[in-house]
């Protein structure tokens, strides 16, 4: 069952990869540019046909994609159809017509999940006026499982002080903060488990690779009920859940430069596969909303002004666009071909953490 998991989840991947492809080619041909070569994966052709004037191939490894278009890197000569010979608003269309139909595709996907899924409404707590905070799941082998911590088990107390939210008034961080603080991995963590109150010690939570206490849990809130949004809420439901995900990325990088970037932090393609599987385990809607926040995630990206990413190719347009001339064509290709040599580099070092992360559990 797992390998079927892990197909799913490159499938899913691929998918997204092939919207973005899609984006930049169906651009180019409303737009009369002149593609070479459309293909998803990298690496050796699988199988490859040729249609009219651009060769459709699929590769035999399966993260990445091409849409190829002639004269990219090159002047543009006086053929109309060469993708530096048309003019800069053209070339910006297509450039970025990548990323948007990312992000339109997390959009569709936000309203799909909001208008089908039903929606937990939390418990509160009448005394408090919070959310009721439970355990949701407890890692193998962690602080958490040897103490005794179950799913299911509500948070009541941390070495006997009430839950309290964090500054920005999210009761779970708050819970995550006041553990994380502890210096040296031991507390009582008090809980309700069937109408009884129990009081749990927790000894040996610090972990020295994260430099911070880490219980080995995720949390969530108590669940009342569940409803449904109706057909037209679900498009601002969507919409608000795309910026909900955008601010929480930001602060996730942030948090990143404030306190550095420690393993399990950064996720290439091997890790994204890994959490997808863990979350279908569990149930397969949650491949909806990791699709939606991978597919939002690549569009943003993207659009990064990096050389060798769209966002990179759409500030030299700019410029070329301000100073009223091309930059040196020479020039801009080695520039890409540096950025994208360093993006390489990049997923080679996270997909070595991503396998020792797994090799370690």
């Amino acid at each position: 069952m797992t390998f079927l998991y892990i197909i799913l989840a490159i499938l899913v991947l691929e998918v997204l990869i092939f919207v973005h492809e899609l984006g930049h080619f169906t651009a180019g041909k409303l737009l009369g540019f002149r593609i070479l070569g459309f293909s998803l994966g990298f690496g050796p052709a699988l199988f490859k046909f040729k249609r009219g004037e651009t060769e459709y191939a699929l590769r035999a490894i399966p993260f990445g994609g091409a849409c190829q278009f002639d004269g990219e890197d090159e002047e543009g000569e006086n053929d109309p159809r060469r993708f530096n010979a048309n003019p800069v608003w053209k070339r910006l269309i297509v450039i970025f017509a990548g990323p948007f139909m990312n992000i339109l595709t997390a959009y569709i996907l936000a309203f799909i999940i909001a208008l089908a899924i039903p929606v937990p409404v939390a418990s509160v707590n009448e005394a408090t006026g919070q959310y009721v905070p439970i355990v949701q799941t407890v890692d193998e082998n962690s602080a958490a499982s040897r103490a005794g911590l179950l799913s299911g088990d509500v948070i009541a107390a941390i070495d006997g002080v009430e839950p309290q939210p964090d500054e920005s008034g999210d009761l779970l961080a708050g819970i995550s903060e006041a553990i994380g603080s502890d210096a040296d991995g031991e507390f009582v963590i008090t809980v309700i488990r069937g109408g009884e109150i129990l009081d749990i010690p927790v000894t040996g939570a610090y972990d020295q690779s994260y430099r911070r206490t880490k219980l080995g849990i995720t949390m969530s809130y108590q669940i009342e009920r569940y409803e449904h949004y109706g057909f037209f809420e679900s498009f601002k439901v969507a919409g608000e859940e795309l910026v909900m995900i955008v601010r929480l990325t930001g602060e996730g990088i942030g948090n990143m430069f404030k306190n550095g970037i420690h393993r399990g932090d950064v996720s290439g393609v091997v890790g994204t596969v890994g959490i997808m599987v863990d979350f279908a385990r569990q149930d397969m809607s949650y491949i909806l909303q990791i699709a939606c926040i991978l597919s939002l995630s690549l569009g943003l990206f993207n659009l990064i002004p990096f050389p060798a990413l769209d966002g990179g190719r759409i500030l030299f347009l700019i410029i070329e666009a301000i100073i009223g001339r091309p930059l040196n064509r020479k020039v801009e290709a080695i520039v890409n071909g540096v950025g994208l040599a360093l993006l390489f580099g990049l997923m080679i070092v996270v997909t070595v953490f991503d396998i020792m992360g797994l090799v370690a559990k």
